[in-house]
Formats: C-alpha cells, sequence, structure tokens
C-alpha cells in the first residue's frame, strides 16, 4: 500500500520522491522536515486517534538569542530561511533574537536552530543560552513521546473489575 497524502501536514506529495515504509506502507512526505518528524514518532500521526488525526496542534512561541545582531542582509537571509519552515509563522527580529510561532506537531525547536545556523546565524554561545536550548529540547522530545503513547491503566484509577 502507497500513501501520497502527507501524514504530518496532509499536503500532496504524491509527485514528492522523499519516502518511508513504516509496517508494510509506503509514506510519502512534502519535504524532509516531514518525513523526520514522522519517523521519531509514527504513532503521532497515523490511526484514527493520533493527535493529528484528530486534528490537534500544539503551538508553541520561542526566542531563540544569537550571538551577534544580525545586519540588513542577514536578516533577510534568517527571515527567508523561517519562513520555509513547516508551519512557522509571526516571525520577528530584533536586535539578536528571532520570535517564532510554531506547530511542534509540524516542527520543532532543533529544526529550526538547524536553518537558523543554515542560514547564517550563530546561536547564543553562553552557557545559560546553551542550558535553556537542551532544556527546551527535553522537554519538546518529553511531550512529543508522551502523546505519541499508547493509552495506559493509571496508577490513580482502580483497575476494572472483569
Amino acid at each position: 500500500m502507497i500513501i501520497s497524502q502527507c501524514p504530518v501536514c496532509a499536503m500532496d506529495a504524491a509527485d514528492s520522491s522523499i519516502c518511508s515504509q513504516h509496517i508494510g506502507i509506503v509514506y510519502h512526505f512534502c519535504m524532509p522536515q516531514c518525513r523526520e518528524n514522522f519517523l521519531l514518532h509514527p504513532n503521532l500521526y497515523i490511526g484514527k486517534n493520533s493527535p493529528t488525526q484528530r486534528g490537534r496542534k500544539i503551538i508553541k512561541r520561542r526566542t531563540f538569542t544569537l550571538d551577534q545582531v544580525m545586519s540588513g542582509l542577514q536578516r533577510d537571509g534568517l527571515m527567508m530561511a523561517a519562513h520555509q519552515l513547516m508551519s512557522a509563522h509571526n516571525i520577528s527580529i530584533e536586535a539578536n533574537t528571532i520570535s517564532i510561532d510554531y506547530n511542534l506537531l509540524e516542527l520543532n525547536a532543533h529544526q529550526i536552530e538547524s536553518a537558523l545556523i543554515q542560514a547564517g546565524a550563530s546561536m547564543g554561545s553562553g552557557w545559560s543560552e546553551r542550558l535553556k536550548r537542551g532544556w527546551i529540547h527535553y522537554s519538546e522530545e518529553n511531550e512529543l513521546d508522551h502523546l505519541a503513547a499508547p493509552d495506559a491503566a493509571c496508577c490513580n484509577q482502580a483497575p476494572g473489575k472483569g
């Protein structure tokens, strides 16, 4: 079986060469970012009870600190790179910070940082900035892992009588 609609963002990916197989089904993706997200957490995107199938969005707003103030040309390059990311919106750059809103089910902070670095930005290198970024990566990954996990019995509830 071949699925030609991107399971992450629901865009048409019939003509895309970006694909992956999961449980015997070939999925096509509209962009590498969607394929990467799917491979990390397929349960978020397939199945009738998955968050994306239920139309769920997890909107985040992050502010990233850069090592230096961007010049006009550098700023334009960062804006273009940020706008090319799936689900990135409300992007603003002021002095040495860039703020971005995004849907965590389609984009994460690590992917944003990678795109900014590829566009020529240098992320804040102080220990507090590195710690902040690490904490954001950790908390986003935990949130996605929690959403992808199947429902389980809760320790606060008595077991069902059978």
